[in-house]
């Protein structure tokens, strides 16, 4: 079929039970771009919104198998669609429609917190890996922008890093906006039928971030599913690095002097460690003046040990940050002096608002120093705090019986009794499991979600939850020293 973009968007009728079906997008003879979608023949759970900007006037032919009940679907608006849902969640970032995983490009710049993340706009499971884009001032308040990167001949858009070049090293302009991808050859159609692989690419932003251009290979093929690049800056090597997933087990290190030609320093083997990985400093709060290095897989595993700018030398065997299997593909900020913040992606199973999955809360990390050795410490970042008041306070009782109002909570507990107890506690109803071994917990409760931040911040977890949940009470039957309830007021 043909239809003359006459507006910016074309929306897509996205049935989540829907056939899915292959639909090819040409202008001027060229394809310019390629989804799968599960198509809405005679009714749709939401619209999806494609930008046709560069094609406004034009007409645009889509070629697949159209039901033609799905037809009268399509449609040209200059807005994208709203898709308004009483549970979504207030302090953990989601998209606006379909499917969201890995957080990508986090950068802080200019006074800016970017948010790029690997999106589906176009149904509520994994595919048609696009980066979606958001921003906040504050790491509480998020606003959606539009997507920046979208499928080509080239692969679908995996995970990667920015980074702003203040010394100009790429020649891109001073405080350019560099952003490392992967792009997954084979991943569609489209980069199949060109033969194209697994490569490191580049996108630039002259503009804040608001759109990217991409810009070419950085590196080429090296094996299997190599994909999610990391790149610093490491002042006493004096040289920009990259981190590389390669495949199985296995990671690179590579080192550059102009952020586009990079040599490989190491190549080694980290059992059980897979995808996305991070490689930064951190303080070891008791130990003054003392920091290690930090290697970090997606599942949450991670290695302390030093690197000297060619190197990373492990002194830990494979830790484990996480109590829980939700959180996964953490990130790290570039562009931040005095802290490090980490955003990870909770999967979450449930699509009754038309979306999938959502990111945590951002933590600030840490090192503490134990009888058996170094363990991460996570701490909710200290701009979210100020965004809750009192609510309710307890003192020493057997049990908990607290009232929910509708609206995020944040609740501090002391526990009592034998701290090897293994303790529950309920939402709404719902059954939220927290260590044992602990003297008291963080839990930070939103539409959807459970975070908690236990024994200090050395245990991480977080819990789906019904949407609904906070409509009802936090009952608890374990001994309880102290707790506290916090409502979400407004911004900071």
């Amino acid at each position: 079929m043909i239809l003359k973009a006459d507006s910016r968007y074309l929306w897509l009728p996205v049935r989540r039970s829907g056939l899915m079906t292959k639909l090819q997008f040409f202008a001027g003879g060229s394809r310019f771009q390629e989804i799968d979608l599960p198509i809405g023949q005679d009714a749709a759970d939401y619209y999806a919104a494609m930008d046709v900007r560069p094609w406004l006037g034009q007409e645009i032919e889509i070629l697949g198998d159209l039901p033609e009940e799905a037809l009268a679907g399509l449609r040209f608006s200059d807005s994208r669609p709203e898709n308004e849902y009483p549970f979504r969640s207030r302090l953990h970032f989601t998209a606006e429609t379909g499917w969201i995983n890995d957080p990508n490009g986090l950068v802080y710049a200019d006074g800016v917190w970017h948010l790029y993340h690997q999106w589906n706009p176009y149904g509520t499971e994994w595919g048609n890996m696009h980066w979606g884009h958001a921003v906040s001032r504050d790491l509480v308040n998020w606003e959606r922008r539009d997507p920046v990167m979208a499928p080509d001949v080239y692969g679908t858009m995996f995970s990667g890093c920015g980074w702003q070049d203040h010394e100009n090293a790429a020649g891109f302009g001073k405080d350019a906006l560099l952003f490392f991808y992967t792009a997954s050859g084979g991943c569609n159609q489209w980069s199949a039928e060109a033969g194209n692989r697994y490569t490191q690419r580049l996108a630039v932003s002259t503009d804040g971030g608001n759109t990217l251009k991409k810009t070419g290979v950085i590196l080429e093929h090296i094996k299997g599913e190599n994909r999610d690049p990391k790149v610093f800056w490491h002042q006493a090597s004096r040289a920009y690095i990259m981190v590389l997933f390669l495949d199985d087990y296995d990671f690179a290190v590579f080192r550059s002097q102009d952020l586009l030609h990079w040599q490989e320093s190491q190549r080694f083997t980290a059992e059980k460690m897979r995808e996305c990985p991070d490689l930064f400093e951190l303080q070891v709060e008791n130990e003054p003046g003392k920091t290690k290095w930090v290697f970090w897989s997606a599942d949450g595993y991670y290695l302390v040990g030093w690197f000297d700018g060619y190197q990373f030398a492990p002194e830990t065997e494979v830790l484990s940050a996480y109590d829980t299997s939700l959180p996964y593909a953490a990130q790290t900020y570039a562009g931040v002096q005095d802290r490090v913040i980490s955003v990870a992606w909770l999967r979450t199973r449930s699509d009754l608002g038309n979306f999938r999955g959502m990111l945590s809360v951002p933590s600030e990390l840490s090192l503490v120093r134990l009888e058996d050795g170094y363990r991460i410490r996570f701490m909710p970042v200290r701009e979210l705090r100020p965004c809750f008041r009192i609510a309710e306070e307890q003192g020493p009782a057997d049990g908990l019986n607290l009232p929910l109002a509708g609206r995020p909570v944040l609740l501090e507990l002391s526990f009592s009794g034998d701290p090897n107890l293994e303790r529950q506690i309920l939402i709404g109803g719902q059954a939220v499991s927290l260590p044992a071994g602990c003297a008291g917990a963080e839990i930070l409760i939103d539409h959807g979600i459970a975070e908690y931040w236990a024994d200090g911040g050395l245990r991480y977890g977080a819990a789906e939850i019904g949407g609904d949940a906070l409509g009802g009470r936090i009952e608890a039957s374990f001994p309880v020293l102290s707790a506290r309830l916090y409502e979400f007021a407004s911004r900071a």
